[in-house]
């Protein structure tokens, strides 16, 4: 059995009026997380918003959500940026408080880069930071930078015990087959509920989910009865949202079920959803 294991939630970030991270919001929405099911949150991956918020936001965030009682133990924080310094403060950050683990995209604004390169970049923050577990964090659609399954196997096998697993936002099973091969006895997480219970069946330990802001207490009962009348509204759920920009989506329809508009809102460059098309979202 891995450590790491279950449903976690990719969670959002709720941000005050001022399109300031909001502590207080977010330290209750855990709660809400946990209460629905989920394992344990991510903090700041990409549904969290995490590359629109500098690393001393990303920092005093994690502080307060701990001042506020949230338990380190039931979080994962997002640490990846282009700058390996920036990667290596941030996950220095997330030690400090025992996180479960930091979840780490490779540096992502040079493109041409190769495995060696990507090592390189990967072993610079490891050498640097004591022994928080490290989940790599594959998600090519978004960063435009492929993390290999060889190199998430190179890392594993040399950082035994620190480099403890994946998660693979790619959405394709044969991408988290690859993974699952390269990694053995890795914690690999699909990115999505839809290959949760295939997933399983290959090996995985569990999903980290987006849609576990919404749909937690769904997913759960997935993640503990296979079949498919158990992952069927799952997928419904998320093909009634696929149309919409996920994050601005999920915030409205959070927002609608709090009866609390300030949920709603993004960060630039992403933009709310149009009050119109939010009230018309079909996920209740």
């Amino acid at each position: 059995m891995t450590a790491l294991s279950g449903v976690w939630a990719a969670s959002l970030t709720p941000l005050d009026s001022d399109l300031m991270p909001d502590a207080d919001r977010m330290a209750t929405h855990i709660g809400r997380l946990l209460a629905d099911g989920c394992d344990g949150v991510v903090v700041f991956g990409t549904t969290g918003e995490a590359a629109s918020f500098s690393v001393l936001e990303r920092i005093r965030f994690l502080d307060q959500l701990i001042e506020r009682g949230v338990d380190p133990s039931t979080l994962i924080i997002g640490v990846g940026c282009s700058a390996v310094t920036e990667t290596t403060e941030l996950t220095l950050s997330a030690a400090k408080h025992r996180v479960a683990a930091v979840l780490m995209l490779p540096p992502f604004y040079f493109k041409a880069v190769t495995d060696d390169d990507l090592a390189g970049a990967f072993s610079w923050v490891l050498d640097g930071t004591g022994s928080v577990p490290v989940l790599l964090y594959s998600f090519p659609q978004v960063a435009g930078v492929t993390l290999s399954p060889e190199l998430a196997g190179r890392l594993m096998n040399d950082y035994p015990g620190r480099v403890v697993g994946i998660k693979d936002s790619s959405g394709d099973l044969a991408s988290l087959r690859a993974f699952l091969e390269a990694m053995p006895g890795g914690a690999v997480f699909p990115g999505t509920e839809v290959l949760l219970h295939p997933g399983i069946d290959e090996g995985a330990v569990g999903t980290i989910s987006a849609m576990a802001n919404i749909t937690g207490p769904a997913i759960r009962a997935a993640y503990e009865t296979p079949g498919a009348d158990t992952v069927e509204p799952l997928i419904r759920d998320r093909d009634a949202l696929a149309q919409f920009p996920l994050v601005p989506a999920l915030k409205a329809v959070t927002a609608r079920r709090l009866d609390d508009p300030q949920w709603a809102a993004v960060r630039p460059p992403l933009r709310m959803l149009d009050p119109a098309v939010a009230s018309s979202l079909p996920v209740e």
